[in-house]
This record gives C-alpha cells, structure tokens and sequence, in this order.
C-alpha cells in the first residue's frame, strides 16, 4: 500500500525560489514538502551568485573602485584567483541555508526524488503519494546550450563557467541577448573584452523597446558589436579560439569563447501536468495575475512559468505567494519586476505599453526624462526615463524606469499597482533623489489640476481591470 502524505504546501522544486516560498509558508504554520533529487539550491548557487558578483567586480574596476575583497583595482583588472576564492566562500556560506538540516529544522521536511502528478490533488515522488491543499512549481530551466553546427568541434562557455576563467578573454561572443546576457557583455566590456553579442530575433521583444532603446545605446558607447535577427550557420575551431559565421555576414566573426546565455527551456517535461488539470505551452506553464495556473491549488514561478529570468525576482515572488495562501495576503496582487541589471539599470513592473493597448480600450501613457530634473543635470546621471502606463480613469497598469537606482525604485510602482493606486497620487516622493523627481514630473501630469496637489488617500477601493 502506498504511503500517502498530507500537508499544506508541496513544492516542487529546490532552489532558491522554491526554498525561500517553503521557509516563509512553514514559518507561517504550514506543513511543508519540497521535492527535490537535485543538489539544493540550484541555479541559485551555481548560476545567480556567480554571475552577479562576476557583475558586481566588473563595476567596480571600471569605476576605479579598490573592491580588495574581489580583487578589483583601479587598472580595470581584476584578480581572478582572489574573485574566485571570494565568491566561493560567498556560495560556501549561502549553501548552509540549503542542506537538509536547515530545512529540517525550519520543519520542512524533504523527498529526494522526482515527482509526477497523478491528480489534481496527488503527487507521486518516492515511493510515495502527496495529497497537497497546494502546490508550487517552482523547476526552474534545464541548463541547455545551443545546437549548433560544429559546436561539438569548440569549447563553449556557460555563464556558471565564469569561475573557471584565469582572466578575461581579448575577444569574446554571446550568444543570447537574454537579461542575463546583456548583462554579462557589459561586465566584459568593462573589464576591456571586445565583446560580439548574437541574437536570433529582436532584442527583448517582450519588453518596451522604448526602455530598452537607451541600454542598447549605452553598451554600443562601450564597445559593444550587436547582431539583432542574426542566425548562425556554423561554428568552426581556430588556435587559441573559435570562429562564427553569420548568414548575410561576409566575414565571420572570431574570439577567443563562446559564451550561451539565451534562456532555457523550463523543466516541466515529465512533471505529468495533464494529469493535474494544469494548462502549459513550451514557455511553461500558464499563469495568471496571482501566479495560479488552471488547476487553482497550482502556482508556478520563475522559470516554470516563463516569468522572471532574474532568480532574485523568482524569490520576491515565491514568498509573496506563500504570505498569501497561508494568511499574510495584505489585499491586492503585487507583480513582480523584471530587472535588467546594467548601468543605466532598466526595470519593468506591470503591463508594457504595447500589453495595455491590447487588454484596454483607453491608456495613457506619462513620460518624464531623467535628464530633466535639476539634480540629474548636476551630477550627471545616465540618460533614461520613467514611463507609466494608466488606464483611462488613472489606475496604473504598469510602468518602467531606465536608469541609476531603477531596481529600488520600481517598488513603488508594484505597490501602486497591487494597491490601486492612482498615478496623480505619486507625487508624494517628490523629495526623492533623481528618480523620484521624474517620477513626480510624470505623476504631476497626470493630475486633472495640474499646480495642485491631487487630493490623496493611502489606497483606492479595487477596480475591475
């Protein structure tokens, strides 16, 4: 007879986003279940902090910054045996919060093992039988590269890889114009790789192009060569190196690496979707505002869903759906933000405007340049600006800022937009620093009196979007 367990939350999945929505619902009462056959922490601790201190080094060597700690100086070098050592003491210490003894003394308790639904409610994994008030998907992607022709005959990178580099290379090409990847070739770039960057289809098609649109013209100011609608008809080895050709390209392109940074396929193959009722297309599986897919007692994140490519956006999410099913719900649906990590930093929240457009029959879009406030114009801040997107009565459906602090800012936005709250009543951060000057220029706009203050209250009864 099947051993058959019952708990309030299981999650499938243990990674970064998977463990942080099991240890916020477990110390909220519930009875949690991860199931996991993997090496916990996932992509989170062999992807994400890598990268992001890869990143965060680059930054401070072109600004001159003494990072001792990750072995930058003011030569824009950086000592690849001290980042090393450094971040693999960082991973060291992030990991102890992913061994079974940390789950099992925050009373979650851990199933090393696949698992496959059998029903709407059950979960076969381990020789056992889960039966779940909820579930939570939270997979992530399979670690796939590119198939190319001839790649077999090359040595070709992984952004996980970059702890394996002595130094960094003279030339290098990207394959994949993914957030991770744009970030990535501005961290080379900074550290003086000329860098090439490859892209199949435009670049962040999904996103407003007039947000990306001051990015792409950063990065092309710091050397970077970019191939939009490029398609790669074979790759071929040289000493020391490689070689690119490019369809439509008369010369192919040479560097010392490769490097795959387009996004990955999510790992929902085998996981028996159908058999819980749960809707899903190749992107993952299909969710609305809340992160519910069609099966109610399912929600997916991160990757699984096709959502955040940022895994730190998949742990704002996974906690917040947590706090919400097991008694923090505080009213309303905070989306998460995608983040686009570069220097001038680009975050979204909420619909872009080509999104709203679509869902509605009247938008209005508010636009106040960075550029354009007295304390942008004394210290110099990067070109950029906030864009809000509100239906026809002021609600905003979404909004987006192109430039320094956007990832602290954008907050504020999400909480307008879980809260209803109205544009006109944004002006409150006017004391802010250069982003908030922006955004009350835009929030001002909005007003029906403009040069007076609109009447405010701290939130708005919920309206049907």
């Amino acid at each position: 007879m099947t051993d058959v367990l019952h708990c309030d939350l299981c999650v499938l999945g243990g990674g970064g986003a998977g463990v942080a929505a099991a240890r916020t619902a477990a110390a909220l009462g519930a009875k949690v279940v991860i199931v996991e056959k993997r090496a916990l922490g996932g992509a989170y601790l062999t992807k994400t902090v890598p990268v992001l201190a890869f990143c965060t080094a680059a930054l401070q060597a072109a600004n001159g910054a003494h990072g001792a700690d990750f072995g930058t100086s003011a030569s824009r070098k950086i000592d690849f045996g001290r980042f090393r050592a450094q971040v693999l003491a960082a991973i060291k210490i992030f990991a102890r919060d992913f061994t079974p003894g940390s789950l099992t003394a925050s009373n979650i308790e851990l199933i090393r093992s696949v698992g496959s639904f059998s029903g709407s409610t059950r979960l076969d994994a381990g020789g056992r039988t889960i039966e779940a008030k909820h579930f939570l998907l939270a997979t992530g992607a399979t670690p796939a590269l590119a198939s190319l022709p001839g790649q077999e005959l090359i040595r070709s990178l992984a952004p996980e890889d970059l702890l394996t580099l002595d130094r960094p290379p003279e030339d290098l090409i990207i394959v994949g114009a993914s957030f991770q990847g744009l970030t990535l070739a501005q961290a080379f770039l900074r550290l003086g790789t000329r860098v090439s960057l490859i892209e199949g289809g435009p670049i962040l098609p999904s996103e407003d192009a007039e947000l990306v649109a001051p990015v792409l013209t950063q990065l092309a100011r710091e050397g970077l060569t970019l191939h939009p609608h490029a398609q790669i008809t074979h790759v071929e080895p040289l000493r020391g190196g490689l070689r690119v050709h490019l369809k439509g390209l008369p010369a192919p392109l040479e560097a010392a690496h490769i490097l795959f940074a387009g996004a990955a396929p999510p790992l929902v193959e085998g996981l028996g979707l159908k058999n819980a009722g749960i809707t899903y297309a190749n992107s993952g599986a299909l969710i609305d505002a809340d992160g519910r897919t069609s099966n109610r007692r399912v929600h997916a994140i991160g990757s699984a869903a096709g959502g955040p490519e940022s895994a730190l956006s998949a742990l704002g999410q996974a906690e917040r759906i947590a706090r919400r099913l097991f008694g923090q719900a505080g009213g309303g649906t905070i989306p998460p933000a995608r983040v686009l990590d570069t220097s001038p930093e680009m975050a979204i929240v909420g619909l872009t405007e080509a999104q709203a457009r679509e869902k509605h029959r009247s938008v209005r879009v508010l636009r106040a340049p960075l550029g354009d406030t007295p304390r942008a114009r004394l210290t110099g801040a990067p070109a950029g600006h906030v864009k809000i997107v509100t239906n026809s009565v002021g609600y905003i459906l979404g909004a987006g800022i192109t430039g320094a602090q956007a990832r602290e800012i954008i907050g504020i936005f999400g909480l307008a937009i879980g809260k209803d709250i109205k544009a006109a009543d944004l002006d409150i951060i006017a004391n802010a620093p250069i982003l908030g000057e922006a955004i009350s220029k835009a929030a001002l706009a909005s007003s029906p009196q403009l040069g007076k203050a609109p009447r405010r209250r701290a939130f708005f009864p919920r309206r049907a979007r």
